[in-house]
Protein backbone atom coordinates (compact mmCIF):
# COMPACT_ATOMS: atom_id res chain seq x y z
CA UNK A 1 0.00 0.00 0.00
CA UNK A 2 1.49 3.25 -0.93
CA UNK A 3 1.53 5.87 1.72
CA UNK A 4 -0.30 9.25 1.20
CA UNK A 5 2.35 11.19 2.95
CA UNK A 6 6.43 12.01 2.30
CA UNK A 7 7.57 11.87 6.51
CA UNK A 8 10.69 13.75 7.12
CA UNK A 9 12.76 12.70 10.08
CA UNK A 10 14.74 15.84 11.50
CA UNK A 11 17.34 16.55 13.92
CA UNK A 12 19.10 19.75 14.56
CA UNK A 13 22.21 20.54 16.64
CA UNK A 14 22.36 23.99 18.26
CA UNK A 15 24.57 26.30 20.37
CA UNK A 16 23.97 29.15 22.81
CA UNK A 17 24.97 32.25 21.30
CA UNK A 18 23.98 35.75 23.01
CA UNK A 19 21.16 34.05 24.38
CA UNK A 20 19.62 32.31 21.95
CA UNK A 21 19.60 29.08 20.37
CA UNK A 22 21.52 29.04 17.14
CA UNK A 23 21.50 25.85 14.49
CA UNK A 24 24.76 24.29 13.75
CA UNK A 25 23.90 21.50 11.89
CA UNK A 26 20.42 20.09 10.41
CA UNK A 27 19.73 16.36 9.58
CA UNK A 28 16.94 14.71 8.34
CA UNK A 29 15.84 11.53 6.23
CA UNK A 30 13.19 12.26 3.35
CA UNK A 31 10.71 8.41 3.40
CA UNK A 32 8.62 9.32 -0.01
CA UNK A 33 5.29 7.37 -0.46
CA UNK A 34 6.95 4.88 -2.36
CA UNK A 35 9.11 3.76 0.11
CA UNK A 36 12.71 5.78 -1.46
CA UNK A 37 14.77 7.59 1.31
CA UNK A 38 16.69 10.79 1.17
CA UNK A 39 19.18 12.36 3.06
CA UNK A 40 20.02 16.01 4.03
CA UNK A 41 22.85 16.52 5.95
CA UNK A 42 24.68 20.11 6.14
CA UNK A 43 26.65 22.45 9.16
CA UNK A 44 25.77 26.03 9.57
CA UNK A 45 27.52 29.16 10.76
CA UNK A 46 25.30 30.74 12.93
CA UNK A 47 25.51 34.62 12.61
CA UNK A 48 28.49 36.70 14.14
CA UNK A 49 30.00 33.18 15.41
CA UNK A 50 33.44 32.97 16.76
CA UNK A 51 33.76 29.92 19.00
CA UNK A 52 31.91 26.74 19.47
CA UNK A 53 31.29 26.25 22.90
CA UNK A 54 33.39 23.23 24.64
CA UNK A 55 30.31 21.19 25.60
CA UNK A 56 28.63 21.19 22.53
CA UNK A 57 32.40 20.05 20.72
CA UNK A 58 32.34 17.29 22.83
CA UNK A 59 29.02 16.04 22.78
CA UNK A 60 28.54 16.19 18.61
CA UNK A 61 32.26 16.14 17.49
CA UNK A 62 31.52 18.96 15.44
CA UNK A 63 34.87 21.67 15.97
CA UNK A 64 34.98 25.72 15.52
CA UNK A 65 37.29 25.04 12.39
CA UNK A 66 34.37 23.04 10.63
CA UNK A 67 31.84 26.11 11.53
CA UNK A 68 34.07 28.63 10.49
CA UNK A 69 33.95 27.01 7.04
CA UNK A 70 30.19 26.56 6.92
CA UNK A 71 27.77 28.13 5.09
CA UNK A 72 25.34 30.07 7.00
CA UNK A 73 21.97 29.37 8.04
CA UNK A 74 20.86 32.22 5.10
CA UNK A 75 22.61 30.29 2.92
CA UNK A 76 21.30 26.64 3.82
CA UNK A 77 17.70 27.05 4.71
CA UNK A 78 16.23 27.46 1.19
CA UNK A 79 18.61 24.48 0.15
CA UNK A 80 16.85 22.61 3.22
CA UNK A 81 13.25 24.34 1.67
CA UNK A 82 13.71 23.16 -1.65
CA UNK A 83 14.93 19.21 -0.23
CA UNK A 84 11.64 19.60 1.45
CA UNK A 85 9.01 20.30 -1.28
CA UNK A 86 5.78 17.77 -1.47
CA UNK A 87 3.26 16.54 0.54
CA UNK A 88 5.24 16.10 4.01
CA UNK A 89 4.85 15.70 7.43
CA UNK A 90 7.73 16.52 9.55
CA UNK A 91 8.46 14.33 12.70
CA UNK A 92 10.72 15.36 15.54
CA UNK A 93 11.60 13.87 18.97
CA UNK A 94 11.04 16.15 21.66
CA UNK A 95 9.62 20.12 21.31
CA UNK A 96 13.55 20.92 20.87
CA UNK A 97 13.81 20.51 16.99
CA UNK A 98 10.63 22.76 16.13
CA UNK A 99 11.09 25.75 18.50
CA UNK A 100 14.48 26.13 16.82
CA UNK A 101 13.75 25.43 13.66
CA UNK A 102 10.47 28.53 14.15
CA UNK A 103 12.82 31.01 16.00
CA UNK A 104 15.91 31.15 13.38
CA UNK A 105 13.34 31.26 10.68
CA UNK A 106 11.74 34.09 12.29
CA UNK A 107 14.82 35.69 13.45
CA UNK A 108 16.23 35.90 9.34
CA UNK A 109 11.93 36.71 8.12
CA UNK A 110 12.38 33.78 6.33
CA UNK A 111 9.02 31.72 5.57
CA UNK A 112 7.86 28.63 8.32
CA UNK A 113 4.98 27.35 6.79
CA UNK A 114 7.05 24.78 4.98
CA UNK A 115 7.45 23.19 8.40
CA UNK A 116 4.12 22.07 8.93
CA UNK A 117 2.87 19.66 10.20
CA UNK A 118 5.05 18.91 12.99
CA UNK A 119 5.25 16.19 15.35
CA UNK A 120 6.66 15.71 18.13
CA UNK A 121 7.08 11.74 18.47
CA UNK A 122 8.62 11.73 22.24
CA UNK A 123 4.82 12.68 22.58
CA UNK A 124 3.06 10.75 20.52
CA UNK A 125 5.15 7.91 21.96
CA UNK A 126 4.51 8.91 25.41
CA UNK A 127 1.03 9.55 25.16
CA UNK A 128 0.79 5.51 23.26
CA UNK A 129 2.81 4.44 26.53
CA UNK A 130 1.27 6.29 29.06
CA UNK A 131 4.84 7.48 30.25
CA UNK A 132 5.24 10.03 32.77
CA UNK A 133 9.00 9.96 32.13
CA UNK A 134 10.47 11.17 28.91
CA UNK A 135 12.53 8.25 26.68
CA UNK A 136 15.73 9.58 25.26
CA UNK A 137 16.30 8.32 21.98
CA UNK A 138 19.11 6.23 23.62
CA UNK A 139 17.15 4.38 25.76
CA UNK A 140 14.36 3.43 22.89
CA UNK A 141 17.22 2.48 20.49
CA UNK A 142 17.88 -0.08 22.95
CA UNK A 143 14.66 -0.97 24.08
CA UNK A 144 14.17 -2.17 20.29
CA UNK A 145 17.44 -3.35 19.70
CA UNK A 146 18.35 -0.78 17.14
CA UNK A 147 22.16 -0.54 16.98
CA UNK A 148 23.77 2.85 15.63
CA UNK A 149 27.36 3.99 15.68
CA UNK A 150 27.00 7.56 16.21
CA UNK A 151 24.47 9.85 18.52
CA UNK A 152 24.12 13.56 18.84
CA UNK A 153 25.09 14.48 15.34
CA UNK A 154 21.58 15.74 12.95
CA UNK A 155 21.89 12.96 10.92
CA UNK A 156 22.66 10.11 12.74
CA UNK A 157 19.61 11.14 15.23
CA UNK A 158 17.40 11.48 12.34
CA UNK A 159 17.97 7.92 11.00
CA UNK A 160 17.86 6.62 14.52
CA UNK A 161 14.22 8.71 15.14
CA UNK A 162 13.33 6.79 11.73
CA UNK A 163 14.45 3.49 12.66
CA UNK A 164 12.25 3.96 15.92
CA UNK A 165 9.41 5.19 13.76
CA UNK A 166 9.11 2.24 11.59
CA UNK A 167 9.53 -0.14 14.54
CA UNK A 168 6.71 1.43 16.49
CA UNK A 169 4.33 1.41 13.59
CA UNK A 170 4.14 5.22 14.25
CA UNK A 171 2.23 6.53 11.38
CA UNK A 172 -1.22 4.47 12.44
CA UNK A 173 -0.21 5.64 16.20
CA UNK A 174 -0.12 9.56 15.10
CA UNK A 175 -3.41 8.56 12.98
CA UNK A 176 -4.76 7.09 15.99
CA UNK A 177 -3.85 9.98 18.00
CA UNK A 178 -5.78 12.28 15.70
CA UNK A 179 -8.81 14.19 17.25
CA UNK A 180 -10.73 17.31 16.48
CA UNK A 181 -11.88 17.85 20.43
CA UNK A 182 -10.22 19.63 23.02
CA UNK A 183 -10.21 21.07 26.58
CA UNK A 184 -8.94 24.05 27.54
CA UNK A 185 -8.03 23.68 31.32
CA UNK A 186 -7.43 27.10 33.32
CA UNK A 187 -6.50 27.41 36.94
CA UNK A 188 -5.83 30.59 39.06
CA UNK A 189 -4.41 29.81 42.52
CA UNK A 190 -3.36 32.61 44.96
CA UNK A 191 -2.67 33.28 48.75
CA UNK A 192 -5.27 35.19 50.50
CA UNK A 193 -4.55 36.30 54.12
CA UNK A 194 -6.54 33.39 55.91
CA UNK A 195 -6.93 30.77 52.63
CA UNK A 196 -5.86 29.86 49.18
CA UNK A 197 -8.51 31.51 46.24
CA UNK A 198 -8.88 28.60 43.40
CA UNK A 199 -10.30 29.11 40.62
CA UNK A 200 -10.57 26.44 37.77
CA UNK A 201 -12.18 26.58 34.09
CA UNK A 202 -12.98 23.50 31.98
CA UNK A 203 -13.89 24.71 28.40
CA UNK A 204 -14.68 21.34 26.29
CA UNK A 205 -14.38 22.19 22.56
CA UNK A 206 -14.75 20.35 19.40
CA UNK A 207 -13.17 21.87 15.86
CA UNK A 208 -15.94 21.52 13.46
CA UNK A 209 -15.04 19.95 9.55
CA UNK A 210 -15.72 23.67 8.79
CA UNK A 211 -12.67 25.01 10.32
CA UNK A 212 -14.78 26.90 13.67
CA UNK A 213 -14.50 26.40 17.17
CA UNK A 214 -17.62 25.03 18.77
CA UNK A 215 -17.89 25.30 22.39
CA UNK A 216 -19.99 22.30 23.97
CA UNK A 217 -19.66 23.42 27.80
CA UNK A 218 -17.69 25.90 30.38
CA UNK A 219 -17.49 24.86 33.94
CA UNK A 220 -16.26 27.05 36.56
CA UNK A 221 -15.18 26.22 40.08
CA UNK A 222 -14.04 28.87 43.16
CA UNK A 223 -12.81 27.56 46.13
CA UNK A 224 -11.47 28.23 48.93
CA UNK A 225 -8.86 26.12 50.55
CA UNK A 226 -7.47 26.63 54.03
CA UNK A 227 -3.85 26.12 55.22
CA UNK A 228 -2.02 25.89 58.12
CA UNK A 229 1.50 27.06 59.05
CA UNK A 230 4.45 25.09 61.00
CA UNK A 231 7.56 25.98 61.71
CA UNK A 232 10.24 23.53 61.41
CA UNK A 233 13.94 22.94 61.77
CA UNK A 234 16.32 22.14 59.00
CA UNK A 235 20.12 21.15 58.63
CA UNK A 236 21.90 23.59 56.31
CA UNK A 237 25.48 22.37 57.31
CA UNK A 238 27.01 20.10 59.69
CA UNK A 239 25.71 21.10 63.02
CA UNK A 240 23.92 24.10 62.44
CA UNK A 241 19.91 24.20 61.52
CA UNK A 242 17.50 27.30 60.41
CA UNK A 243 13.93 27.66 61.38
CA UNK A 244 11.65 27.59 58.44
CA UNK A 245 7.79 28.10 57.82
CA UNK A 246 6.07 25.52 55.98
CA UNK A 247 2.64 25.51 54.58
CA UNK A 248 0.15 23.30 55.04
CA UNK A 249 -3.13 23.27 51.97
CA UNK A 250 -5.66 21.27 52.81
CA UNK A 251 -7.60 19.52 49.96
CA UNK A 252 -10.97 19.87 49.01
CA UNK A 253 -13.52 17.20 48.21
CA UNK A 254 -15.32 19.17 45.65
CA UNK A 255 -12.43 20.19 43.74
CA UNK A 256 -10.64 16.49 44.21
CA UNK A 257 -14.65 15.47 42.23
CA UNK A 258 -14.46 18.36 40.20
CA UNK A 259 -10.54 17.15 39.12
CA UNK A 260 -11.52 13.48 38.48
CA UNK A 261 -14.09 14.52 36.00
CA UNK A 262 -12.09 16.89 34.00
CA UNK A 263 -9.41 13.49 34.25
CA UNK A 264 -12.20 10.81 32.88
CA UNK A 265 -13.09 13.80 30.43
CA UNK A 266 -9.61 14.21 28.57
CA UNK A 267 -9.25 10.80 27.21
CA UNK A 268 -9.12 11.30 23.62
CA UNK A 269 -8.53 14.83 24.13
CA UNK A 270 -6.46 17.85 23.21
CA UNK A 271 -5.48 19.59 26.64
CA UNK A 272 -5.02 23.27 26.10
CA UNK A 273 -3.88 25.06 29.41
CA UNK A 274 -1.89 28.13 30.12
CA UNK A 275 1.21 26.97 30.57
CA UNK A 276 1.28 23.33 30.47
CA UNK A 277 0.51 20.88 33.40
CA UNK A 278 3.38 22.22 35.82
CA UNK A 279 1.21 25.15 37.00
CA UNK A 280 -1.72 22.45 37.36
CA UNK A 281 1.17 19.95 39.48
CA UNK A 282 0.24 21.22 42.93
CA UNK A 283 -3.34 21.13 43.10
CA UNK A 284 -3.14 17.59 41.65
CA UNK A 285 -0.74 16.66 43.94
CA UNK A 286 -2.75 18.03 47.16
CA UNK A 287 -6.34 16.32 45.52
CA UNK A 288 -4.41 12.92 44.61
CA UNK A 289 -5.44 13.46 41.19
CA UNK A 290 -3.52 12.16 38.10
CA UNK A 291 -4.05 13.30 34.72
CA UNK A 292 -3.27 10.64 31.77
CA UNK A 293 -0.56 11.33 29.71
CA UNK A 294 -1.99 13.54 26.47
CA UNK A 295 -1.27 16.22 23.67
CA UNK A 296 -0.45 19.33 26.00
CA UNK A 297 -0.69 22.44 23.67
CA UNK A 298 -0.19 25.73 25.63
CA UNK A 299 -2.06 29.37 25.36
CA UNK A 300 1.52 30.14 24.60
CA UNK A 301 2.00 28.40 21.23
CA UNK A 302 -1.67 29.58 20.05
CA UNK A 303 -1.30 33.35 20.47
CA UNK A 304 2.02 33.65 20.65
CA UNK A 305 1.67 36.58 23.26
CA UNK A 306 1.71 37.08 26.79
CA UNK A 307 -0.81 39.95 26.49
CA UNK A 308 -3.32 37.42 24.48
CA UNK A 309 -2.57 34.85 27.24
CA UNK A 310 -3.43 37.09 30.17
CA UNK A 311 -7.04 38.05 28.28
CA UNK A 312 -7.95 34.53 29.64
CA UNK A 313 -7.65 35.63 33.42
CA UNK A 314 -10.84 36.67 35.65
CA UNK A 315 -9.66 40.07 36.67
CA UNK A 316 -12.42 40.46 39.26
CA UNK A 317 -15.30 39.61 36.86
CA UNK A 318 -18.03 37.52 38.24
CA UNK A 319 -18.10 33.97 37.10
CA UNK A 320 -21.03 34.30 35.02
CA UNK A 321 -19.32 37.60 32.89
CA UNK A 322 -15.58 35.07 33.05
CA UNK A 323 -17.44 32.28 31.39
CA UNK A 324 -19.10 34.74 28.87
CA UNK A 325 -15.59 36.10 28.30
CA UNK A 326 -14.16 32.92 27.68
CA UNK A 327 -16.76 31.55 25.57
CA UNK A 328 -15.77 35.13 23.42
CA UNK A 329 -12.32 34.81 23.10
CA UNK A 330 -12.67 31.32 21.71
CA UNK A 331 -14.59 32.41 19.05
CA UNK A 332 -11.74 35.89 18.60
CA UNK A 333 -8.83 33.26 18.40
CA UNK A 334 -10.02 30.02 16.87
CA UNK A 335 -8.41 30.87 14.04
CA UNK A 336 -4.86 30.49 15.77
CA UNK A 337 -6.49 27.24 17.38
CA UNK A 338 -7.58 25.34 14.15
CA UNK A 339 -4.01 26.82 13.23
CA UNK A 340 -1.84 24.99 15.74
CA UNK A 341 -3.83 21.42 15.36
CA UNK A 342 -3.00 21.28 11.90
CA UNK A 343 0.12 22.06 12.25
CA UNK A 344 0.05 18.92 14.78
CA UNK A 345 -1.57 17.34 11.91
CA UNK A 346 -4.20 16.53 14.55
CA UNK A 347 -7.41 16.82 13.17
CA UNK A 348 -9.23 13.92 11.90
CA UNK A 349 -11.02 15.51 8.53
CA UNK A 350 -10.01 18.51 6.78
CA UNK A 351 -10.27 21.63 8.31
CA UNK A 352 -11.24 24.67 5.88
CA UNK A 353 -8.66 27.27 6.52
CA UNK A 354 -10.20 30.54 7.86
Amino acid sequence: MVRKYTYIFVDVEATLIRGKQNIIEIGAIKWLPDGTIEEFSQLTQPYKFRKLNFHIQKLTGISTEQLLCAPSIKEVMPEFIKWCEGNTIFIAFGEFDRKVLEDELSRHKMDSSFLYPFIDFQQKYMIENQLKEQPSLSKLLEAFEITTTIQHRALADAISLFNIFKETNGAELIEKQQTNEFGLLLSEFRQQEEAYDLLLSYIVGTISPSGSVEIDSISTMNKQLSFDTKEEQREIAEGVTETVQRTIIHPNDEVEEFLNNITSDLHNKVLISRSGLKQLSKINRLHQVVFPKLEVITLQQILYSEEAVNEFSINSLTIPLYEEKLYSLLKKYETNIVNEFEKRHLLTKEAIHI
